[in-house]
């Protein structure tokens, strides 16, 4: 046996120590550090721009042929599309549980697909952008800024922004580097109608020239006997005075038209911009770093802030350079936090044992704890699981379960020394009697938290690290108990025919205690049906409470952040955002709560927490802003009171304050999704869904996917008209489009910056909708045609101009076209108490769907249901392989469905801690009855393999049943009062993600104690008269033959 081997040479036990130690603080040194899990980019967007199409186009041109594609790759599991004017956005989702290989290759297979679909794309659509970074939060958010009164020129605070994003991409350990409210530039040649009309040319022909006139391709190599010399043509644009002096036109005299006679050419911002940037109120560009995984945070993060210093020092006068976020200071924080809970912890169970088991006890757990701990950091550090918010909860989780083993191993040492056996024949027997029972209770708790640990997709990456590191902690607790913690207790414990043992030294005598709790055991024994029925009361009543908890996916979470979404109808430009957007920054900055404001404007902004979506791209009329507080503890406060006055203030827009939690991402806690064939009856049926949703008290804002859409002009032209002026309808078209959006021609190179050379009108010449319709076509039978024009023909000559609605962003889930409706509920409301309204009132009048439509619930609802199916998905083999190590454990089906019914038992009494002190049911409750159930059973295997193992327990002797589970009382009692105080700190710190896991936990064991003292003993009295009467009438049938 090897706990007596080590025993027996001391120089061993030594060396296990030492080199755990020296490689646990080893692996604790390198083991990757961060604030929260990383989740597995199951998700990817797909974005593809085509200027001026309606949503109906996108749809038909863009959407479908992507959708098509997509569709064929058996991996994906979800495809939801928005087609909106202008822009198509697909977001693709993966099958959650494909492994990393798979994952890479179902992503080669998108990209190819994306690729073949693009070849299907009208003319003008863009390439599509995909990005499958999406669902990844920033390490670091720097903003860069003017920093004096006056503003930088874009260009340069450009230029300055891609210089500093390019050294952050050179800095080791960084993955990925993006640019927010990036400006970008163009060469504008803008068109003076009047010189291009009289000159008889259109903007076409103005472009195709500047095309033709940037030489850039190779002309040729010349290769022969002794030379190979490379042939260019010079004359490619280096310059804008290049381009002014580019020949568009000649005439018949010998006259040259060149573009500085018809054209101003100039460098400027692209107009309208696709997207801005502020940063406390003043124009800038966000620049987001996210750290590679498997990093140290804390060591990135050093370094990251080493280069802002010297690029600081080495920059421009008047740029400000703001690091706005910086995880590292929040993981230090959270860890530093849970270090110390888990240190006060440990203090509170070595002050426990102190009184029951005596100080040298309390040394043996004491060395075993932080050896647990080092072996647990180094296989995880083996297994890349990091150091984090969700693991180290697993930790803390195992730390009440491996103390069971540690006491109860301490505890049967000491026994069996205080008994009179020497050290070997005490740790081979306390072993012996151990070994079954401590793996078999292991194994119990392994079981309950392998469908946590197994847990596909977004989920499982966040609760998957808490299950595999209390797996990981409690197998290394169970073989340190076996092997160390007797040989440790041997060495340091009293043994038979000591002096008189001081409380301090061998525990605190049970005294008054031990009596009482000894007449109520022998009552129960005496009156074994009423002691059961009283036991099952307080689960039951946990069982019963448990329709009054409300259910919570994942809790809310402390921190000084929080997020602001802003939408403006649909129409609106993006200097309209920007304006409202400037009105709420200093609205904001006013309040004495909050230290800084950061927005983007057209996207979405950098996402600051690991759950944030960011699927906004390409939308003028949409902001989201990052804030940041002066005090956590009252952010929630202040979003509450934010939302009220935003909604009072600037009733213009639909403004949505937004808190942290966590868990995997949602776009909105409320959702309902209806799908069906017909756009007008899906925004008629939205429409419906979204006033009754809105009628639910806790519901701030609500919206729907299809909506009234933007106005825009339609111009009816006749096409009699149009065919005596020698047009088409496309003509028409081309030349509109021509003129507001303007044609490319050619690029000019800056450094290794690409500008494009645009021809268009200027936009004082199409700023209102009566000088949209005056905007003339230029072609020569034009003249002709219509009498009084002065080379070219305005729009209105050829028909009218009307304002009409346009269509609405077109959605579809999976290839079926659906409207989403959303709700956003107030801070501090749970989503399934708003949910339960929305259903009584749907219920109590009900909206009738017509054939072919459907509706389901999504949102925070739909996220919970698919978290639960995954979780119970394997529930039937591991419920079978805990059947089947129970009836190993015990060799007994009575036994084990004794076992089971402890199981249940505790799942009540947690359910009830969680009833009587208001706390909702979540995903961290639930881990919490799991890990009770873990220290209950424990100790209901420890009681009843003890009882086995008493021949006049067996045979139904209430004394000696009585003797037996008082024998074990002393380690019970301490097992659960240690886990009790282990938990404590996080009860009374107080929050919104430790309170309902830790009472969970330390309230379902602090009263599991009724279950193993007054259940489990007259259960297994009650089994041994079975026994006893299936032995007796065996034996008179034996007689009898």
């Amino acid at each position: 046996m090897l706990a007596r081997y080590i025993y027996r040479h001391p120089r061993y036990f030594a060396l296990i120590v030492i080199c755990v130690v020296a490689i646990g603080i080893s692996s604790f040194r390198s083991i990757a550090r961060q604030e929260d899990p990383s989740l597995t980019n199951f998700v990817a967007t797909i974005t593809t721009f085509y200027p001026g199409a309606t949503p109906d186009r996108v749809e038909a041109l863009v959407t479908r042929p992507l959708e098509d594609e997509l569709r064929k790759i058996s991996e994906i599991e979800e495809l939801r599309s928005t087609s909106n004017t202008g822009v198509s956005v697909l977001n693709v989702r993966l099958l959650d549980e494909l492994p990393d290989a798979e994952l890479e290759r179902a992503w080669s297979e998108v990209r190819d697909a994306v690729a073949d679909a693009a070849l299907q794309f009208p003319a003008g659509a863009g390439d599509p952008d995909f990005d499958n970074d999406r669902l990844t939060s920033f390490t670091a958010i720097v903003a860069l800024s003017a920093s004096g009164a006056e503003d930088m020129p874009p260009s340069l605070l450009h230029r300055l922004a891609q210089d500093f994003a390019d050294r952050l991409r050179n800095l080791p350990g960084t993955k990925l580097v993006e640019l927010f409210g990036e400006p970008h530039e163009e060469i504008r040649v803008e068109i003076d109608e009047r010189a291009l009309v009289s000159r008889h040319l259109s903007l076409a022909q103005v472009s195709a020239a500047l095309a033709a006139a940037d030489a850039r391709t190779a002309s040729g190599r010349a290769s022969g006997a002794g030379t190979d010399l490379l042939i260019e043509l010079e004359g490619d644009f280096d310059s804008m005075e290049r381009i002014r002096q580019v020949i568009v036109n000649t005439g018949s005299g010998g006259s040259a038209t060149r573009i500085a006679d018809i054209a101003s050419v100039y460098k400027a911002a692209v107009s309208p911009p696709p997207a801005l940037a502020l940063a406390q109120g003043r124009p800038a560009i966000l620049v987001g770093a996210i750290m590679e995984s498997g990093r140290q945070v804390d060591v990135w993060s050093r370094a990251f802030n080493e280069l802002v210093q010297q690029y600081r020092l080495q920059s421009a006068a008047g740029l400000q350079l703001a690091v706005t976020y910086d995880q590292s200071g929040y993981a230090r924080a959270r860890l530093l936090q849970v270090a110390g809970n888990l240190a006060m912890g440990v203090a509170l169970v070595m002050l426990v044992l102190l009184f029951t088991l005596g100080w040298r006890a309390a040394v043996v757990v004491a060395v075993i704890l932080p050896l647990c701990g080092l072996i647990s950091i180094t296989v995880m550090e083996r297994m890349g699981i990091a150091l984090q918010q969700m693991s180290v909860s697993g930790l803390i989780v195992a730390l009440g379960l491996l103390v069971d083993g540690s006491i109860v191993m301490t505890d049967e040492t000491r026994k069996r020394l205080l008994l009179g056996h020497n050290p070997v024949e005490a740790i081979g027997g306390s072993v012996q009697r151990l070994r079954v029972p401590l793996i078999a209770s292991a194994l119990t708790t392994v079981l309950a938290f392998l469908p946590m640990a197994i847990i596909p997709g977004p989920a499982g990456d966040f609760l998957g690290s808490i299950a595999q590191a209390v797996i990981i902690m409690l197998s290394t607790s169970i073989v340190l108990a076996l092997a160390l913690t007797p040989v440790l207790a041997a060495w340091l414990l009293p043994r038979a025919g000591a002096a008189a043992v001081p409380w301090y030294s061998g525990g605190v005598r049970s005294g008054r205690w031990g009596r009482w709790l000894s007449a109520a055991m022998d009552w129960s024994l005496r009156q074994p049906r009423a002691a059961i029925a009283l036991a099952l009361a307080l689960p039951v009543s946990g069982f019963l409470a448990f329709p009054t908890l409300t259910a919570q996916f994942f809790p809310g979470t402390d921190r000084d952040q929080f997020y602001i979404q802003v939408k403006l109808a649909d129409g609106r430009s993006i200097y309209d955002t920007r304006a409202l957007v400037q009105r709420i920054d200093s609205r904001l900055r006013e309040h004495p709560l909050i230290r800084r404001v950061d927005w983007t404007i057209g996207e979405s902004a950098p996402a600051f927490y690991y759950n944030m979506y960011r699927l906004r791209e390409g939308i003028p009329s949409w902001a989201e802003a990052l804030v940041l507080t002066r005090d956590a503890q009252r952010t929630d406060e202040l979003i509450g009171r934010l939302q009220r006055e935003l909604d009072r203030e600037f009733p213009a827009a639909r403004i949505v304050v937004r808190g942290i939690d966590q868990g995997p991402p949602v776009r909105a806690p409320l959702e309902i999704e209806i799908t069906g064939p017909n756009l007008a009856v899906l925004q008629e049926l939205g429409e419906q869904f979204r006033r009754r949703m809105d009628r639910v008290p806790y519901v701030t804002h609500t919206s729907t996917d299809l909506s009234g859409g933007a106005p825009k002009l339609v111009f009816v032209l006749q096409e009699e008209k149009l065919r005596l002026a020698q047009l088409q309808l496309s003509d028409a078209a081309s030349a509109l489009n021509d003129s507001l959006r303007g044609r490319v021609g050619g690029e000019v190179l800056e450094g290794t910056e690409r500008l494009p050379v645009r021809v268009r009108l200027g936009e004082q010449r199409w700023g209102t909708a009566d000088r949209i319709a005056d905007l003339r076509i230029s072609l020569d039978g034009a003249r002709q045609s219509i009498p009084g024009t002065v080379g070219g023909i305005p729009l209105n000559a050829v028909g009218e101009v009307r304002l009409v609605p346009s269509q609405s962003p077109i959605s579809r889930l999976d290839g079926q076209r659906i409207n989403t409706v959303q709700g956003f509920i107030t801070r501090g409301t749970l989503p399934q108490e708003a949910l339960q309204y929305l259903q009584r009132d749907l219920a109590h009048q009900p909206i009738a769907l017509p054939p072919s439509y459907a509706m389901a619930y999504g949102g925070d609802t739909d996220e919970r249901a698919d978290v639960q199916a995954d979780i119970a998905a394997p529930l039937g083999v591991i419920l079978f392989a805990l059947l089947a190590t129970l009836v190993l454990t015990f060799n007994s089906w009575r036994l084990t469905a004794v076992a089971l019914l402890v199981c249940v038992c505790s799942v009540g009494l947690s359910l009830l801690s969680l009833a009587l002190f208001n706390y909702p049911f979540g995903i961290q409750a639930l881990i919490g009855v799991i890990g009770s159930i873990g220290v209950s059973i424990n100790a209901a295997i420890i009681i009843m393999t003890a009882l086995q193992g008493n021949a006049a327990a067996l045979d139904g002797g209430r004394y000696a049943i009585r003797c037996v589970v008082m024998d074990c009382s002393r380690h019970i009692v301490s097992t659960t009062v240690t886990t009790f105080g282990g938990f404590l700190p996080l009860i009374l710190e107080g929050g919104k993600f430790w309170p309902p896991f830790a009472m969970a936990i330390a309230g379902g064991v602090l009263l599991s104690t009724i279950i193993s003292f007054f259940l489990v003993p007259p259960l297994f009295l009650l089994s041994t008269r079975t026994w006893i009467k299936a032995a007796r009438a065996q034996f008179r049938e034996r007689a009898m033959l």
